[in-house]
């Protein structure tokens, strides 16, 4: 059978995808949906799969999810995974699905919902609605190329923790999607304090989750999420903000925003609308509509395009490989951590108990439980000289 063809033309290039072909990257598309979420992943073998597709809660339709897989081309969806239940994650499933059929399953948290738009959610998912848990991998695409998928929490559950919680935001699915080194959070609205409303999901798994380089900010960045825990723990390079204008939450929040800000690795956040919260901070913020992101073989680099801007970053450190990560250490880690130079012209850095380490002035020594950004391991280390 011959592969189907699948034609882009958008704002940011034109390009051809061929289902069951190996492309070049991956691709990330973060829709501007207003108040509500909704991302399209396209593997590099032509998979299409869906992250929530909720319905802005101001202008009532779902007129921009659609039309925005309409001028990628896409005929049909091959997975789809839902954070949760509330309507600006799940109302526009139906609206989609009834164009672009669902072939693969559909995962989500399971149990119900009392709701019209999960009603409508469930009726056009049908028996492909599969219930995930924490620690499902999923694989897209064949090796060395693959795309995967890791469940790490879900109704308030992880694998070291279990929170008590019946608020729908914190019940979210939680995932990190991997390709190579590079590493993006995509977990719907998890929120990162407690409160008579809100419960701390974030704390007891931003360890096991680690570094990541992209990160779709969670809740669209209300005030109750993206702790200061997390922000130390992951330190994502690249924030996205679902975002829509006019909307009665105040989001972005202030205090979500200054969290992140204190992160000196990250080095942009991309909003899809102004929003009705913070403002957004001259070099680092920036108001863009739909943004994509385009990963090459390997994860080494990813570039972010968005309002016919394109920006080049390099991936982070390989991640904890209990969340998915699909590039292995070289070798175990030391007993105590890594050790590196201050130096920006090191590129390398050490497992602490590595002989090499000896030779760094100890005015340009630094230690750590993480590796270092921007450093790789150092070729055989550890290695122990005699």
């Amino acid at each position: 059978m011959a592969s189907r063809r699948l034609c882009t033309v958008s704002a940011f290039a034109f390009f051809c995808l061929f289902s069951g072909s190996v492309l070049a990257q991956l691709q990330i598309h973060h829709v501007d949906v207003g108040q509500a979420d909704g991302a399209v992943v396209i593997t590099p073998g032509g998979k299409v799969i869906l992250f929530d597709v909720g319905q802005d809660m101001k202008r009532k339709d779902c007129i921009r999810p659609v039309s925005y897989l309409e001028q990628l081309g896409v005929k049909q969806i091959d997975a789809l995974f839902v954070s949760h239940y509330h309507s600006d994650h799940i109302e526009c499933i139906p609206d989609v699905l009834k164009q672009f059929p669902l072939k693969g399953p559909a995962y989500d948290r399971g149990g119900s919902y009392q709701s019209v738009p999960y009603d409508n959610y469930v009726a056009a998912v049908k028996s492909h609605r599969k219930t995930a848990r924490v620690g499902d991998v999923f694989t897209f695409d064949k090796s060395p190329d693959q795309v995967v998928i890791s469940v790490y929490e879900v109704n308030g559950k992880s694998k070291d923790d279990d929170v008590s919680t019946t608020n729908e935001n914190d019940l979210s699915l939680a995932t990190i999607l991997s390709y190579g080194q590079f590493r993006e959070d995509i977990s719907g609205d998890l929120s990162g304090e407690n409160t008579s409303n809100y419960n701390d999901v974030e704390t007891p798994v931003a360890a096991q989750v680690g570094r990541i380089d992209v990160y779709k900010v969670h809740h669209h960045c209300s005030t109750h999420s993206t702790n200061a825990q997390w922000v130390k723990e992951t330190t994502p390079t690249v924030a996205v903000i679902s975002v829509g204008n006019g909307n009665s939450y105040k989001h972005p929040g202030q205090t979500c925003l200054d969290r992140l800000r204190a992160d000196p690795a990250l080095k942009k956040a991309y909003w899809t609308e102004h929003g009705s919260g913070g403002e957004p901070k001259t070099g680092l913020d920036a108001v863009v509509g739909n943004v994509e992101i385009d990963v090459p073989k390997g994860g080494a680099t990813y570039t972010v395009t968005a309002s016919g801007k394109t920006d080049t970053y390099q991936s982070a450190a390989p991640a904890p490989t209990d969340v998915g990560s699909t590039a292995a250490p070289t070798s175990a880690p030391g007993p105590k951590g890594y050790a590196w130079s201050k130096r920006p012209s090191v590129a390398v850095y050490h497992y602490e108990d590595c002989a090499f380490v000896a030779n760094i002035s100890p005015n340009n020594l630094e230690k750590g439980d993480t590796p270092p950004r921007g450093k790789k391991l150092h070729k055989g280390c550890p290695i122990h000289v005699k």
